[in-house]
């Protein structure tokens, strides 16, 4: 099929998610229209190796700081652009295909709020969330952003399963946080407090420094093969 050679081509992973099979959950959290489309394709792109490897810098260093920055928001430019070259292929072949922005939004749904691209990812067996919220792959940690296409191309034979945490007893991450906004609980909802990582980045901007953290995205020995040594 050729969307998905070019997946494999474009994407550093990718996943299908069958919306069917969840499609009551999906509902009550985002509306009928989240299920307009019977299939997800999620796509992850990896940031820059070199930048994320010097985010433990970045606390004393500003212009490393605003780098990282930077490539957090480049990133998702990135996986847009290649999002947009898979949904014209999807509309060639004669399907629909929308996708949904950074914000997990479109302005052809009527979501109740906005969606998580990191749900589609989740719900296709390619990563699952992390005791830091993050969507965690097995080859690439955390270090990916995402996009999302929904579409009624007939894809159930790629479509995957969610994918259960592999964090387990692992709290380098909860250790690690300078704001304490990860706890060590396996239901992500509840290890991650987003008011105390907000509070964390809006005292750095206060002090005068560039809004960025991603200590938990650098630390994650999935992804980190130093880390990982020293786990082992």
């Amino acid at each position: 099929m050729r969307v998905i050679e070019l997946l494999e081509n474009l994407s550093d992973i990718y996943g299908i998610a069958d919306f069917n099979k969840n499609k009551d959950e999906l509902i009550e959290s985002y509306g009928e229209d989240i299920c307009r489309y019977p299939y997800a394709i999620a796509i992850g792109h990896k940031m820059i190796e070199e930048i994320i490897e010097k985010i433990p810098l970045t606390y004393n260093d500003d212009k490393l700081a605003q780098e990282y920055l930077d490539e957090y928001f480049n990133s998702h430019q990135r996986v847009s652009e290649i999002a947009g070259k898979i949904a014209n292929l999807i509309q060639e072949e004669g399907y629909h295909a929308v996708i949904l922005d950074v914000s997990g939004k479109s302005e052809e749904l009527n979501l109740k709020q906005s969606f998580s691209n990191k749900a589609s990812a989740n719900l296709a067996g390619i990563g699952w969330l992390g005791k830091n919220n993050l969507l965690t792959t097995e080859e690439f940690g955390p270090r990916l952003t995402w996009a999302t296409i929904l579409t009624d191309m007939p894809l159930s034979d790629y479509a995957g399963e969610p994918m259960e945490s592999l964090c387990d007893e692992c709290t380098i991450c909860v250790k690690a946080c300078p704001g304490k906004a990860i706890i060590d609980d396996s239901n992500p909802k509840i290890s991650y407090n987003p008011e105390k990582c907000g509070e964390f980045l809006f005292k750095r901007r206060d002090e005068g420094h560039p809004v960025a953290c991603g200590m938990c995205l650098y630390i994650c020995p999935f992804g980190n093969s130093k880390v990982e040594q020293l786990t082992r």
